[in-house]
């Protein structure tokens, strides 16, 4: 498949639509149609990748600085790919080794990427809703990478197309397992399986829950939960929640949470099991789960790509 050949298909998955938004940073500003349209143009660019194309060339000329404060492989890695599989040049700045460490404003490191005539700021941080601010400042479109434990939005979307692959448009029984609490891919998620009709429910100690949001039915008995789930959302569970006292122990975490084997059983035949990474073998989900052909988190990674590499192409289109 040539260039100009993958260019035709875009725009014809494409068609006349275009994405309603300038910036990504909540899944709360894509309405239905953004999402089908994000899915439409990923599914034709799939194609391609699958067919062993590694430079589109529909971004040419652009480039994209990739700013991450916090550690990262998956997303960063993908951002990055994407924008050179488009044409784009990419540019990756880790937050320890740029002058934020000497006490520069995210304002003004903003504003300073944006002048050297970037097209794209995607960023990385702990600070909640940062990605928000920074869009308000800068001309040039800026995608939420993870903010915090506020949102994580291209996680929830690249998820939510793996599912659709896998299953249509089924309205799916979804099960999360873990730290709802802490998890900025959970909010996004959640935002984003609502407007596609999902029945939303959690399984995790008590101080892991998430009151806040609702549409959530939420118990610690995950082995009750798992029966007549059709998907399954594992949450990795950080060291510092066990140190914090949010779960008695690792151990006791371990055998009341860890989805192994014998629990896959009680859900749906053909469920499957999602993780975003980075996994906690056997302590969050069994090695053999996670190895089991029902387990689609690799590829939900290869989604992450042509994912990404869409929403790149779509908001390149929009001027800000």
């Amino acid at each position: 498949m040539r260039s100009n050949q993958i260019l035709t298909e875009v725009k014809k998955a494409q068609g006349k639509r275009k994405i309603s938004i300038t910036d990504l940073y909540s899944i709360s500003q894509l309405t239905e149609g953004d999402v089908e349209l994000v899915f439409a143009v990923a599914k034709v660019i799939k194609k391609a990748v699958n067919a062993g194309k590694k430079d589109l060339g529909l971004l040419r000329d652009k480039t994209t600085i990739n700013f991450f404060s916090e550690a990262s492989t998956r997303t960063r890695v993908s951002f990055e790919l994407a924008a050179k599989y488009l044409g784009m040049q990419a540019v990756n700045v880790i937050g320890g080794d740029s002058s934020r460490k000497k006490g520069e404003s995210w304002r003004d490191t903003a504003q300073t990427l944006a002048a050297l005539s970037a097209d794209f700021l995607i960023v990385r941080d702990s600070e909640n809703h940062l990605q928000e601010k920074l869009a308000k400042i800068v001309k040039i479109p800026v995608i939420n990478a993870g903010d915090g434990v506020n949102e994580h939005p291209t996680q929830a979307l690249l998820e939510a197309f793996t599912l659709r692959e896998k299953f249509g448009k089924k309205p799916l029984n979804y099960l999360f397992i873990g730290d709802a609490l802490h998890s900025r891919v959970f909010n996004s998620q959640t935002q984003l399986y609502k407007k596609l009709g999902y029945k939303l429910h959690l399984a995790a100690p008590a101080k892991l829950f998430r009151p806040a949001i609702t549409g959530v039915k939420s118990t610690t008995n995950l082995d009750t939960a798992l029966v007549d789930m059709d998907a399954i959302h594992v949450i990795r569970l950080q060291k510092e929640r066990v140190e914090a006292g949010f779960v008695k122990s690792l151990g006791d975490y371990e055998r009341d949470y860890c989805l192994t084997e014998k629990r896959l059983e009680k859900m749906n035949k053909g469920g499957v099991v999602m993780h975003a990474g980075p996994v906690m073998r056997d302590s969050d989900i069994s090695s053999e789960v996670l190895e089991n052909p029902r387990s689609l988190v690799l590829p939900m990674i290869r989604n992450g790509l042509v994912i990404r590499m869409s929403l790149l192409w779509l908001l390149a289109q929009k001027k800000k």
